[in-house]
């Protein structure tokens, strides 16, 4: 299956390799730096052959370049590059390399095979430094919509005959930081759902967006006590789905709640949004 990860034998993404960074690294600022590790750490592990190595400091000496010609880093130790030997047990990091993923790329796992190929020709002709980081690949930003946003809006393009560039052209709200993904996506799909047909140009679906979010913040639910409750729990935790749980967190502020509170709250919105219009 395509990953975020590697989608094409040109691009590569290294930005979940350890050790682990501070929040808001980005290696693109660090690109001239990273080049001379990752060109010697590749000369020395063809050199010297795999060895058991711990990491030192904020370098793995694991990551280098894995062609000759410095285009595409990565992990030396996958099994991609070692004919199905999976070598990274030879640091002491294995377990974090075997388990790591990023949210933009769990997101495009759950895309069907067509709507991760729609959305990379955004990303052709970038190096691994720009594909790595995640202010210059705008993939990190539009995967953080989902399936239940991404997937009608490229329906939407395929019927119109629409390439990615034309489709984010009409629904630039895609890539605008006014709308966070995580924070805006549940009730974007609230409204994907309840007017299907207002796809075609972007002011009025955002408007339909903004203002259905006017009416939820109007609720006088949203202020009563939700966290206080014995069986509160952290919301990300509460067993819904996740696109409205980021909700919760993130565009109402929500630490904790019990389940059948932020049940409650689910379906009130959901009631708003269906007998609207």
């Amino acid at each position: 299956m395509k990953t975020l990860c590697a989608p094409t034998p040109e691009l590569a993404c290294f930005g979940c390799c350890p050790p682990i960074r501070p929040a808001h690294y980005d290696p693109l600022d660090f690109a001239g730096s990273l080049r001379r590790e990752f060109i010697e750490n590749r000369r020395t592990f063809l050199q010297e052959g795999p060895r058991y190595r711990p990491i030192v400091g904020y370098s793995c000496w694991g990551l280098g370049f894995l062609d000759a010609r410095g285009r595409r880093a990565g992990c030396l130790l996958h099994p991609f590059q070692n004919e199905g030997r999976d070598l990274r047990y030879l640091i002491d990091y294995g377990n974090k390399c075997h388990r790591e993923s990023c949210e933009p790329s769990r997101m495009f796992s759950l895309l069907p095979p067509e709507g991760r190929e729609f959305w990379l020709p955004l990303v052709r002709g970038l190096n691994t430094f720009l594909y790595s980081s995640p202010r210059a690949n705008p993939l990190f930003h539009l995967m953080l919509w989902g399936p239940h946003v991404l997937e009608p809006l490229r329906t939407l393009a395929h019927y119109m005959n629409w390439t990615e560039t034309e489709l984010l052209q009409r629904h630039r709200f895609l890539l605008d930081s006014a709308w966070p993904p995580r924070t805006s996506r549940y009730l974007f799909r609230l409204v994907l759902e309840r007017f299907p047909g207002t796809t075609g140009s972007d002011e009025p679906f955002e408007e339909l967006c903004r203002e259905l979010r006017r009416r939820v913040l109007s609720l006088p639910e949203i202020r009563l006590p939700h966290d206080t409750l014995p069986e509160s729990v952290y919301t990300h935790r509460l067993p819904m789905e996740p696109d409205f749980c980021d909700f919760l967190r993130l565009g109402l502020g929500w630490r904790k709640a019990s389940p059948r509170h932020a049940g409650r709250i689910k379906d009130r919105i959901e009631e708003i949004a269906k007998e609207w219009g």
